[in-house]
């Protein structure tokens, strides 16, 4: 009974390969083996099928008539095999993509990085960012609208599972051109005396950094609002202002001199946290899962 057939496609191909060439030599030189494991091949194939499949022939083989029958049938299996395996691999490119929701921050400054080197190692898993509010961001991931959200902590809803994934200190910029761009170690009052830019809504990192001026019996400096942090830079590009970024969010326009930093006299101690939100008692979907464990294992390694 077919069933109880030992063979496998490595017969099947080594089989198809010689009848091609007529050598069991060139066969082996075209399938990257040696000889003597074409000959071990056919002979499995032949024993297992209780015939004789080839004879010498001259300076090569040839197909004995039970040979040439079978031959026929081995490559029809083949072609239904490579267009099987042809079909997986289409229904596998449509697999439904992960979905990941992002504030505009975390998608600013922290998801173009991560996007990148996660495509360039995982080319054929899809995946579809969406930026929105950190509150909604929360309500996806608990209705299932999305696979993981990626936010600002810190995360106090207990219906999901919050992981940090990076903490980045908050830095002053300014462009090359702006006066505080090459001062050195700055103190309170250097920066009050210039246009700080901020965001529309201030958060607890700025109440922060408010304090720290307050501290130093220094006034909070004049503000310019922009609305988005891609906007903030471009203003920071064009020394309009300057403002207080995450690390991550500058670390390129840093190393290509687009734009600088200095450190603070007393130094300010804040950090910007990224948090992977998802459900805490639904299953993660197979190809959310790899971008989750990307995020936490590899995508900060370096």
């Amino acid at each position: 009974m077919l069933s109880n057939l030992k063979i496998d496609v490595d017969q099947i191909r080594t089989f198809v390969c010689v009848a091609e060439h007529g050598s069991i030599s060139r066969a082996a030189e075209a399938m990257g083996v040696s000889p003597s494991t074409v000959n071990s091949r056919i002979r499995a194939l032949g024993k297992e099928l209780d015939v004789n499949l080839m004879e010498r022939s001259g300076k090569g083989v040839a197909l004995t008539p039970k040979g040439e029958l079978l031959l026929g049938y081995l490559m029809r299996s083949l072609d239904l095999l490579e267009e099987g395996v042809a079909e997986v691999k289409r229904l596998k490119s449509r697999e439904q993509p992960a979905l990941i929701a992002a504030d505009a921050e975390i998608g600013t400054w922290f998801l173009p990085q991560v996007m990148t080197a996660y495509r360039e190692k995982y080319p054929d898993v899809h995946t579809n960012v969406l930026l929105t509010d950190s509150s909604i961001i929360i309500d996806w991931v608990m209705n299932g609208k999305v696979d993981i959200g990626l936010i600002r902590g810190p995360v106090a809803h207990k219906g999901v599972k919050a992981m940090k994934i990076c903490s980045s200190p908050v830095i002053p910029v300014f462009a090359p051109r702006h006066p505080l761009a090459d001062k050195g170690a700055l103190a309170a009052r250097d920066l009050a005396e210039h246009r700080l830019i901020v965001p529309g809504q201030l958060t607890d990192e700025w109440e922060r950094i408010r304090q720290w001026f307050a501290r130093q019996k220094t006034a909070f400096p004049g503000t310019l609002t922009a609305d988005h942090p891609e906007t903030a830079k471009q203003f920071v590009y064009r020394s309009i202002g300057y403002t207080f970024s995450p690390l991550l969010a500058v670390r390129e326009d840093l190393k290509s001199g687009r734009l600088r930093t200095a450190s603070l006299r007393p130094a300010l101690p804040i950090f910007r946290d990224a948090y992977m939100v998802s459900h805490r008692s639904l299953p993660m979907r197979q190809v959310a899962a790899r971008f989750r464990d990307y995020l936490l294992q590899e995508a900060f390694a370096s």
